[in-house]
């Protein structure tokens, strides 16, 4: 395991902080050493506090998406009510329509024309019971969903003609169908992920399309960015991974304000001021300069 002395680190962070440019030689080794511990300590405090945020934003998406999903949900359920209902009504109003119609003094073929319409009306509420999908509305709606995914395998599929298109088709819609070829031709075309605007050749990905990091050449700090729903998250990082500064924007503002970030990094990393002050300082300025 590599340790280094008291003095070797006494003599690390002096030259750290040549480098940030704050001038430390007023302070004894012990004071710097009491100062760069509370700096780890703050930073490290920080980076809590920014991350329980994250969470707690990350909750109130989730939230957001749950309260959409089960809206949907009931509206679904009211609408499979609702023309349930009207089936049984409808089925009702034929018993009624038919006793309405028997005469004062009905004959046997009054009677027997009743228990006809009895019959065919028990028979149908019976239907209604045991296949409830003959009745609602979205009846076919797993077939296409399915229909929609197979339709995006093969879109623009160098290779697969429109009669290989329906024949694979109508294979996955067939409960016994051969999707082989299908698979084969989904694990040979590359995942297309979504490449934001402002990437260019400073933005190295990261993981799946929404997590960046930018670091321009030269360079000894770097901006981390990554997508939660519609908003984007960044960091700037100090040349030890220290957490300098931290916000939230849009996608068309991730460019400009990861290059003030970057330009005005030195002086955030000196100013001992909490992430989230220093992201408004950057962004206040940006916004000025705008």
């Amino acid at each position: 395991m590599n340790t280094m002395s008291a003095a070797e680190r006494v003599a690390a962070l002096r030259d750290e902080y040549a480098r940030l440019g704050e001038n430390v030689d007023h302070l004894t080794d012990l004071d710097l050493l009491n100062k760069n511990a509370e700096r780890a300590e703050r930073d490290h405090i920080n980076t809590n506090d920014r991350y329980m945020r994250l969470l707690t934003k990350q909750r109130h998406y989730g939230d957001t998406v749950r309260a959409a999903a089960i809206q949907a949900l009931r509206e679904r359920i009211d609408m499979i009510a609702a023309e349930a209902v009207e089936r049984h009504i409808r089925e009702a109003g034929r018993l009624v329509s038919a006793l309405e119609r028997l005469p004062p003094q009905p004959q046997p073929e009054h009677i027997a024309r009743l228990r006809d319409v009895t019959v065919s009306v028990k028979h149908m509420l019976r239907l209604l019971e045991e296949e409830r999908g003959d009745w609602r509305r979205d009846n076919h709606y797993n077939l296409v969903q399915r229909a929609r995914s197979v339709v995006g395998v093969l879109r623009d599929e160098p290779g697969v003609s429109s009669a290989d298109v329906i024949r694979l088709v109508n294979e996955a819609l067939t409960g016994d169908g051969n999707l082989g070829e299908l698979f084969e031709i989904a694990h040979a075309t590359p995942v297309k992920r979504h490449r934001p605007a402002f990437v260019d050749a400073d933005w190295v990905e990261m993981g799946g399309g929404s997590y960046w990091t930018f670091e321009p050449v030269g360079s000894r700090y770097r901006v981390v960015a990554y997508s939660q729903g519609d908003a984007w998250w960044m960091d700037l990082q100090g040349p030890t991974g220290s957490l300098i500064a931290a916000g939230e924007t849009t996608e068309d503002e991730v460019a400009a304000t990861a290059t003030a970030l970057i330009e005005q990094a030195t002086d955030l990393a000196a100013s001992g001021r909490r992430p989230w002050q220093c992201w408004q300082t950057v962004t206040v300025s940006t916004t000025t300069a705008a």
